[in-house]
């Protein structure tokens, strides 16, 4: 059932369109205008570290897959990186201090979005966030199935919606 809803939506305007209209012209519609298929990686950003054979097949998920498949995932930052000089990890602190980040968190979290239109980065293979927002903090709060969907909330889009976690078994729709 994944990204079902694209050609779906595809064949439902070929069959009820007006030849006469506007909106039949190429490229004035498409079913990624009012579909997103988001799917919640909370560890994309460890694939290129651990495991290579997985960052590889998200890549073919987006040459595979149309313009409404995204993907979210968790971002983060340490406030004071093990091995800098005194200089730069007080800087640092300053900066998190004047942010209003708890002097105990060691990182800052963001919530990252991105699609097949992102650029990869030369060296990893990774593709360089779309959107990027900042968390209060430690994302995962319970199980981190839920917390998983509700950080990729704020990038849906469309009329449809289709929001699973990466590792979901037993997916039904």
């Amino acid at each position: 059932g994944m990204c079902l809803y694209h050609p779906a939506l595809q064949c439902h305007y070929d069959v009820q369109r007006d030849p006469n209209s506007k909106l039949s012209e190429p490229g004035v519609w498409s079913p990624s205008d009012s579909f997103t298929c988001l799917v919640s990686m909370q560890i994309y950003k460890t694939f290129h570290q651990n495991d290579q054979k997985k960052l590889t097949q998200t890549n073919a998920m987006f040459s595979k897959f149309p313009e409404s498949l995204k993907v979210a995932f968790i971002d983060w930052e340490d406030i004071s990186a093990k091995g800098a000089d005194e200089a730069t990890n007080r800087a640092a602190r300053e900066r998190a201090t004047a942010d209003y980040v708890h002097r105990r968190q060691a990182r800052r979290y963001y919530s990252c979005l991105i699609d097949k239109n992102c650029p990869l980065v030369a060296d990893t293979q990774e593709r360089t966030p779309r959107f990027r927002i900042e968390l209060p903090g430690f994302p995962i709060l319970g199980d981190g199935k839920s917390d998983n969907q509700n950080h990729a909330i704020p990038f849906m889009r469309g009329i449809f919606c289709q929001c699973i976690d990466a590792n979901q078994g037993a997916y039904f729709e």
